[in-house]
């Protein structure tokens, strides 16, 4: 998977961000150099006179930086969940919101790393059999430290509940609760595209659903209510665009595991 940083080894600030526009209107925002674990997907929603933001990926290098034109709109920051890949630019957005669960995970964040150990005792799992030290492929700049990473406190302008409604884009977006992975995990639907955005609530991968903070059981409700969504396309906080059956498959295969004794995650 990744390896060991070279002591030289760096990628250009200029480009530690890959940007794609998947669908007019819809750009996709990635960190290619770090663990795939890690590498979370930045949505990026143009607007007709303002732009919504979908997380905000780690907070390596500032997106301010590197996407200037993504803040010239005022845009409004929605965080699927508080977890290190998804609100590490938080704090450069004027407008945040977040589920009402993990508002105080966004104002005080918790303990973070990008050591690979650190980071696996943090979330309460195993170190899988040949990790490389780091969470880091390369740094964005030959003195950058990644033992100094850590995640800048963030204030929400906005606690999300279940079935919210946010209308920034001119049409309105409606907010999923949808817990198991995180405690305020949410996916976002779009009805005028007929978009789901879910977060790391359901991608192409394994699930983490036993670390720290996750719950077994509200991740069988949240399946069960997935699986009877529809919608056109499916862009999750990690991986590639999915499609309806993919969603559908996911949630059924979760759904036909054998149910564990003790549903929490820790």
């Amino acid at each position: 998977m990744s390896r060991r940083i070279p002591s030289r080894e760096a990628a250009s600030s200029q480009a530690w961000f890959k940007l794609e526009e998947v669908w007019p209107g819809l750009i996709k925002v990635t960190e290619p150099y770090v663990h795939d674990m890690l590498q979370s997907n930045i949505w990026w929603l143009r607007g007709p006179d303002r732009d919504v933001v979908i997380d905000a990926g780690l907070g390596i290098v500032p997106l301010r930086q590197e996407i200037p034109q993504m803040f010239e709109r005022d845009p409004q920051l929605i965080i699927t969940h508080t977890h290190l890949d998804h609100v590490g630019g938080a704090y450069e957005f004027d407008d945040v919101a977040v589920h009402e669960a993990e508002a105080n995970a966004l104002i005080n964040p918790g303990p973070v790393s990008l050591d690979t150990r650190t980071l696996y005792g943090i979330l309460g799992i195993d170190v899988p059999d040949g990790e490389a030290d780091s969470m880091l492929q390369k740094v964005p700049h030959p003195d950058y430290d990644p033992g100094r990473y850590e995640i800048s406190r963030a204030i929400p302008q906005r606690l999300l509940r279940d079935g919210d409604v946010i209308d920034t884009l001119g049409t309105p977006l409606e907010v999923i609760g949808t817990p198991g992975h995180s405690p305020g995990s949410i996916c976002i639907y779009h009805p005028e595209r007929n978009w789901l955005f879910t977060g790391d609530t359901i991608y192409k991968g394994q699930l983490l659903d036993t670390i720290t903070g996750a719950d077994q059981d509200d991740y069988r409700h949240t399946m069960k209510r997935l699986r009877d969504l529809e919608a056109a396309s499916i862009f999750a906080g990690h991986g590639p665009e999915l499609s309806l059956q993919a969603l559908k498959d996911i949630a059924i295969d979760y759904l036909a595991r054998p149910q564990p004794g003790n549903g929490h995650g820790w």
